[in-house]
């Protein structure tokens, strides 16, 4: 990495994202301006008055409707499922069919027990893995969508596909970078209850009500002192801002999943995009990795946060995405 932006990089409050493009337009000679003291938000001028605007990872690189197509789930798994991808299977319901006192639909019934348990349930539009939950019995499911549907507008009840969980960058038809990332966990030494270790996760709200229900699916409660070496995993969700980390594997990537995630930004028209994919536990040859999401404004922030050799990896990746934004 280069000394000047280690020095600079995560040494205020501002977003990593703006420090990053701070020491970028410095050298290239752009005026870079903050839409707030954070950095949250700004505006980037050429040399000739043309403006580039961004806000968080958003960045004026792909279109607007194919960003929104990104952002609906059901809407992208069908184009993706269009361009001969699989996704896994999904059953979209509107919130307004769970009011108070609301039970499983038929609908709703017949897809799980097709599906069989466990499925997610998840905000149709939604990020970060926020609202994920993870429903091992008819019951939990019901309530799942019950309180979810308070927050959100729609739904997906969606297949769990157990395997290995992949985010792949893609910058106009090249792989920028790859991880594998895992849920938050904890590992037990014989001593110490899932409470006490927990209090050891930095990055994780300890006050998150799906920890309990996580733990009670693997027979295990927070008092639980898991033996010297078994590991708990806390959340359903491997997404790093929910505490889970990544191991870097851009250059580990089979032809196959090269060729799956490039198809899959190219399905939605998208000039950049974060690919996340399942590579199934049978994976051979003719099992496909299934492409769970697609984000089309995926942050490295968490990454660049979670050591000397992510970092350097996310500040390369994301001097590129510059590039591509400000080639004025």
């Amino acid at each position: 990495m280069d000394e000047k932006l280690a020095k600079s990089a995560g040494s205020s409050d501002q977003a990593i994202v703006f420090q990053l493009l701070e020491t970028y337009c410095a050298e290239k000679g752009l005026r870079l301006t903050a839409g707030d003291p954070y950095g949250h938000a700004g505006l980037i001028e050429g040399p000739l008055g043309e403006k580039r605007f961004f806000k968080g990872c958003r960045f004026d690189i792909n279109s607007y409707g194919a960003a929104e197509i990104a952002k609906d789930k059901a809407y992208a798994c069908r184009f993706l499922e269009r361009a001969g991808l699989a996704t896994p299977a999904s059953l979209f319901v509107p919130a307004e069919s769970f009011g108070a006192g609301a039970e499983l639909s038929v609908d709703v019934h017949r897809f799980a027990d097709a599906t069989g348990y466990p499925v997610f349930v998840k905000p149709n539009e939604g990020q970060e893995g926020r609202d994920v939950v993870k429903a091992a019995t008819s019951g939990e499911l019901l309530t799942a969508l019950q309180e979810l549907s308070t927050r959100h507008p729609a739904l997906l009840v969606q297949e769990a596909v157990p395997g290995t969980d992949l985010r792949v960058l893609v910058l106009d038809g090249e792989i920028l970078l790859a991880f594998e990332r895992f849920k938050p966990a904890v590992t037990g030494d014989g001593s110490r209850s899932v409470a006490d270790l927990i209090n050891d996760q930095t990055k994780l709200d300890k006050s998150d009500p799906r920890i309990p229900v996580e733990l009670a699916q693997q027979g295990l409660t927070l008092d639980t002192v898991p033996e010297t070496g078994q590991t708990a995993s806390l959340l359903p969700v491997c997404n790093l801002s929910s505490g889970g980390t990544a191991h870097l594997i851009t250059n580990s990537l089979t032809p196959e999943l090269v060729s799956t995630a490039l198809l899959a930004a190219e399905a939605l028209h998208l000039r950049h995009a974060g690919i996340d994919l399942i590579v199934p536990d049978e994976h051979s040859g003719d099992k496909a990795a299934v492409v769970l999401e697609i984000n089309a404004a995926p942050g490295l922030s968490n990454l660049y946060r979670q050591g000397q050799v992510e970092a350097e990896a996310a500040t390369s990746t994301y001097r590129k995405i510059f590039e591509a934004m400000l080639t004025f």
